[in-house]
């Protein structure tokens, strides 16, 4: 299975899922304040990506997630017996694409975003190349991107 082809069919567990979003709340809030329209975005998503809602007010007072935290917790939890299957690679294609969702919602992608999405899909295991076929389809929006 290719990364692209994993971001429709993969289900988060809670723990990644609590992992997941934490990586996009870093991001949506690289750039700035995290606007109304980008939380709600963030709960859709998770929602979809997990089938559970998360509070986005319990989901604020957790530390900032850095991206060798995020690593080194899903190493964690994709020991030998703890029976996740989610790749590192297909959680990053869904950060890629789903960051860039909640971000846009204020209308552009900030160049401190773009950065920070880079940094947690390469902490992953995601080349920037990877990241720039993922987010292809919003090329207009990613210029931040041009100088990594």
């Amino acid at each position: 299975m290719t990364i692209v082809g994993a971001l429709a069919v993969q289900r988060l567990d809670v723990g990644v899922a609590q992992l997941y979003a934490r990586a996009i709340l870093a991001i949506a809030r690289a750039g700035e304040e995290l606007g109304l329209e980008e939380g709600l975005r963030l709960q859709e998503r998770v929602e979809k990506r997990s089938g559970f809602s998360i509070s986005l007010d319990d989901l604020l007072l957790y530390e900032p997630l850095l991206p060798s935290e995020l690593a080194t917790q899903l190493r964690s939890l994709a020991g030998p017996f703890r029976g996740s299957s989610l790749h590192p690679g297909e959680l990053a294609a869904m950060i890629v694409v789903d960051s860039i969702s909640v971000v846009l919602a204020k209308g552009y992608v900030a160049e401190a975003e773009a950065r920070e999405l880079v940094r947690f899909a390469t902490a992953l295991g995601c080349t920037v190349e990877e990241v720039r076929k993922l987010s292809a389809e919003t090329a207009p929006f990613l210029s931040a991107l041009d100088g990594l």
